[in-house]
C-alpha cells in the first residue's frame, strides 16, 4: 500500500443521505461490530495455528501501518470463487480453515473459517505495532477494549484483537520478521483504509494515544479530510459516519482499474453493491460492495 495515498468519500447531506439508505438496505456496517471480532478469534482459536509466511523479510518494522487483511467467512469456497472471479485472487490453502490469497503472486490476504452458522463474514485490519503489549495498555487507558489476548502465529509474530471506545474493532501485530515495504497499490490490491465514525475528534484523540499518530488534514473538492500520520506517512482516513444508525467500523478500498465493470462483476458473482458509482462522490470512482456472506468494502479507481 502506498503511504502518501489519501482517498475521500465525499459527505455532502444530499449524498449522505442517498449513501445512508443504500447502505440501511442491507445492513453491513450495522453487522461489523466487535461481536464479529470475538468470532475472529474463536476462528483462529478453534485449530492449530496455520503455518504462513512472514509480513517481511528486511526486518524493518512500519508501526500505524494496516499490514494485513483477514477476512473471516462461514463459506471459503464461495469467498474464493467470488474474490477469484471479481479481483482474479489465487488461493493456497493452509489448513482447512485457513487460506492465502494471492494477487499476480503477492500475497495480499488470508480467508479463515468462521465455524459458528448464520453470522456474516466481515474484513478485520491489522496494524502494525512495536509493543503489543503496551499499545493493549494504551487501549485499555485511553476508553478502548481488547477482544482477544495476544497469541503467537509462527513466522508472522504476535498478534490481538480489540476495539476503540467507540466500538471499531481492528487487529495488531507485531510482526516477527518486518513489515512489508510501502509501495503503490496494485491494481486489485489494498489500496487504503478508513475508520467511519460517529466522533472523529475522539477517535482522533484515541488513536493518536494508543499508536502514536500524528493528526493531519487536507481540503478536497472543498471539503475537509482528516486522517492519522505516522513517521510522515498517511496511514489511515477518518470519517464521520453518514447515519448515526451505521455502526463505527473500520473500511478497507481496493484499487481497481474499472470500478464499474467491478461492480457488474460483483453482481454476477453473487454480491451486494451497497453504493453504486455516483457523480458526485470522486466522480463515480468509487463504490461499496459486499460478498455472498455480507462482508463489505470500497472499490476505488486512482491514477496518482
Amino acid at each position: 500500500m502506498n503511504g502518501g495515498l489519501i482517498l475521500f468519500l465525499k459527505t455532502s447531506n444530499h449524498g449522505r443521505c442517498s449513501r445512508a439508505k443504500c447502505i440501511l438496505q442491507i445492513g453491513w456496517f450495522c453487522r461489523m461490530t466487535i461481536g464479529l471480532a470475538i468470532l475472529f478469534a474463536l476462528a483462529a482459536c478453534a485449530t492449530s495455528m496455520p503455518e504462513v509466511p512472514p509480513l517481511g523479510s528486511e526486518g524493518h518494522s512500519l508501526p500505524g501501518k494496516v499490514v494485513w487483511h483477514d477476512l473471516v467467512t462461514p463459506d471459503m469456497s464461495t469467498a474464493k470463487a467470488f474474490y477469484g472471479g471479481l479481483l482474479g485472487w489465487n488461493f493456497e490453502d493452509v489448513t482447512s480453515g485457513y487460506t492465502l490469497a494471492r494477487n499476480n503472486g503477492r500475497l495480499v490476504a488470508g480467508i479463515a473459517k468462521l465455524s459458528l452458522s448464520g453470522r456474516p463474514s466481515h474484513w478485520l485490519p491489522l496494524v502494525s505495532v512495536l509493543d503489543i503489549e503496551q499499545v493493549l495498555v494504551s487501549t485499555t487507558d485511553a476508553g478502548g477494549k481488547t477482544v482477544l489476548k495476544p497469541f503467537d502465529l509462527p513466522d508472522r509474530g504476535r498478534i490481538a484483537v480489540v476495539k476503540d471506545p467507540q466500538g471499531a474493532a481492528f487487529g495488531l501485530v507485531q510482526s516477527s520478521q518486518g513489515d512489508p515495504a510501502d509501495r503503490k497499490a496494485d491494481i486489485n490490491g489494498w489500496l487504503w483504509n478508513e475508520v467511519w465514525t460517529e466522533d472523529v475528534p475522539a477517535a482522533i484523540d484515541f488513536y493518536r494515544k494508543v499508536a502514536g499518530y500524528v493528526a493531519a488534514e487536507k481540503t478536497v473538492d472543498g471539503d475537509r479530510y482528516r486522517y492519522l500520520e505516522k513517521d510522515g506517512h498517511p496511514r489511515v482516513g477518518l470519517l464521520k459516519k453518514p447515519d448515526p444508525q451505521i455502526g463505527n467500523t473500520w473500511v478497507a478500498y481496493i484499487r481497481v482499474a474499472d470500478v464499474d465493470a467491478v461492480v457488474s462483476r460483483a453482481k454476477a458473482l453473487g454480491g451486494e453493491v451497497l453504493m453504486a458509482p455516483q457523480a458526485d462522490v470522486r466522480k463515480g470512482s468509487v463504490a461499496i460492495l459486499a460478498d455472498p456472506s455480507g462482508a463489505g468494502f470500497v472499490v476505488q479507481e486512482w491514477e496518482k
